[in-house]
């Protein structure tokens, strides 16, 4: 293998976060409105308290302790203003056109139950349960504009997630729509006293540390009921209260994220200088944490020995040698 370098890495100990950097729960037992809390865990701490499994849930709980049966918040929240298309087609949408909305009077109505948008005959949008079952109106991006609509009415009565996929499966998407000539358009294809899904859509519950939310442990009783809620802590099941009430709150932070890990590597040419290669030797490493999504989590550095130098030859095997980083 001559003018070739074979270079061998084990990595042993190296695991993903959070599990070897758990985060750790503390209760401010000060009340606060809901984002005077927030304001304080990022302050004081990393944010307030995000919850991803039951075991988090058991740490959270016992670090609550005796007040568990009052009201806590943490770090979960409606998030009123996240509306957005089905339809994401870049280049679709000209400036300011994905912004356009044409609400009625009251609408939306910030409740976290009603999260898909429908338009009556009038033009006029509101939210609304998304499990209802209504008409649909589909966008149909195969037909030319000058030639016909692009607009499909679909007199079918389905829930949102339902005519999402009709519409993907028959036509291109639900309908966007982009301002005032197209809101017209569409409105004409209602029969009267039919209400129609468009596009529109949010996301409802999220974490203040834009953290991705796919556990739930709610009570079993309905949440989102209440105008402009945010999430709370009572008998170790999550409910919601108008965010303006104070409550005492729970905080998360993260310890040092360090670990050291020993490499160890096999040259075969005897010619290479490890020194010159270090960063080299990184690159494939960082480019395995960055499809683990861990790339923003962890860094790599190599760390020097008491003598100075980073790596040493193993006496049993002279073709080996050894070094070490730290993950921080």
């Amino acid at each position: 293998m001559e003018g070739k370098t074979l270079i061998i890495i084990v990595l042993s100990g190296l695991c993903a976060l959070p599990s070897c950097f758990p985060r750790q729960y503390h209760l401010v037992e000060d009340s606060k409105i809901w984002t005077e809390a927030q304001s304080y865990c990022r302050e004081k701490f990393t944010d307030l308290a995000t919850v991803d499994n039951q075991e988090d849930v058991a740490k959270l709980n016992d670090i609550i302790g005796r007040y568990h049966n009052g009201k806590v918040w943490i770090g979960l929240y409606d998030d009123i203003n996240s509306w957005r298309w089905s339809l994401e087609k870049e280049g679709y949408y000209g400036e300011g056109e994905a912004e356009f909305r044409k609400w009625r009077v009251n609408e939306p109505g910030h409740y976290s139950t009603e999260n898909c948008a429908a338009v009556n005959r009038a033009g006029k949008w509101w939210d609304d349960d998304c499990s209802k079952r209504k008409q649909i109106i589909c966008y149909d991006g195969a037909i030319e504009a000058q030639d016909s609509s692009r607009f499909v009415f679909v007199n079918e009565a389905k829930t949102w997630t339902e005519a999402q996929s009709y519409c993907r499966e028959r036509y291109t998407d639900l309908a966007s729509v982009k301002n005032q000539a197209e809101n017209d358009e569409m409105k004409m294809m209602i029969p009267p006293g039919k209400v129609a899904w468009i596009g529109l859509f949010r996301d409802s519950w999220k974490w203040s540390d834009g953290s991705g939310k796919s556990f739930s442990n709610w009570n079993t009783e309905e949440h989102g009921t209440i105008a402009k809620s945010c999430g709370f802590v009572s008998f170790g099941k999550w409910k919601v209260w108008p965010c303006r009430q104070k409550f005492y709150f729970a905080c998360y932070s993260e310890p040092v994220k360090k670990q050291v890990v020993r490499v160890k590597m096999t040259k075969k040419d005897s010619s290479v200088n490890l020194e010159d290669v270090m960063e080299a030797i990184l690159q494939p490493i960082n480019q395995r944490l960055k499809d683990k999504k861990l790339s923003e989590d962890v860094k790599l550095r190599w760390v020097k020995q008491p003598d100075g130098k980073i790596f040493h030859k193993e006496e049993e095997k002279e073709e080996k040698e050894e070094m070490s980083c730290n993950l921080k």
